[in-house]
């Protein structure tokens, strides 16, 4: 949901600007082939995307690209939905279909639609509880293997946040960049109906850099290699930061090196 990206943003900058080494994800995603719009919709909300901090991933949910509130756009080619907006922060979502050779498609078919791709873009300023926050992201993610299996996940996103937050007594001046990449996460198939289920390979990266109470954080980087459970390997690198971690998303409880 959008309120619940909204709510936890400025506890998510906080975690990455720390170097924080884990996040947790109660709920699963099964990944069969998909055999409606709403199954392939749904696996661009991967939970582990959560782990990434305020990276965007999760801006919206699935809730952003309901096929009922995105109707086809002749002019773009792609589903454009509704914009969503909440305390002067607004989330504009669409999604394209994309044929075997890359070719943009009208209407879900699950015997041509290869890809989905999605686009979302956030601006506006938050106020809330003290904090006062611009924001403005832009984020592009892409399910492929629909077709031929297996089912893919690549994007990439940036937002840019600049006010002040406050964290309990404590306000400070906040002005960052977070960027996340994902490259080939590679989604399980043939899961059971609700169990918990992570991706099976691939990488998460995220970079955070700018200034907090006027001062240079300079650019740390956090890299989330998944194997198929619960437990990923996290490397932390920044201005005096070097560290390897083990990170089980399920309970949140890193374990470094």
């Amino acid at each position: 949901m959008f309120l619940r990206f909204r709510r936890h943003l400025p506890a998510l900058a906080l975690a990455v600007l720390a170097g924080a080494c884990g996040s947790d994800s109660s709920t699963g995603l099964t990944t069969t082939q998909p055999v409606t719009l709403d199954q392939a919709l749904a696996e661009l909300s991967l939970p582990a995307l959560a782990a990434t901090g305020p990276s965007f991933v999760d801006i919206g949910g699935t809730g952003s690209l309901d096929p009922t509130r995105c109707p086809y756009s002749a002019a773009s080619q792609s589903f454009v939905c509704a914009a969503l907006s909440e305390s002067g922060v607004t989330v504009n979502a669409s999604f394209s279909l994309l044929n075997a050779s890359g070719g943009k498609q009208s209407a879900f078919d699950q015997a041509t639609t290869a890809a989905v791709r999605a686009n979302t873009t956030i601006s506006g300023t938050l106020v809330e509880a003290g904090t006062t926050l611009a924001i403005d992201g832009q984020q592009e993610l892409t399910l492929s293997g629909l077709l031929t299996g297996p089912h893919t996940l690549n994007g990439a996103s940036s937002i840019k946040l600049n006010g002040t937050i406050v964290d309990g007594t404590t306000s400070f001046p906040l002005d960052v960049t977070v960027t996340s990449t994902i490259t080939n996460l590679v989604l399980p198939a043939d899961a059971a109906p609700g169990a918990q289920v992570w991706p099976k390979s691939g990488t998460i990266v995220v970079e955070s850099s700018g200034t907090v109470s006027g001062l240079s954080i300079g650019t740390t980087r956090l890299t989330m290699t998944f194997s198929g459970t619960s437990t990923v390997n996290l490397t932390v690198t920044g201005p005096g930061v070097s560290q390897s971690c083990k990170v089980d998303l399920a309970k949140g409880e890193p374990v470094c090196g």
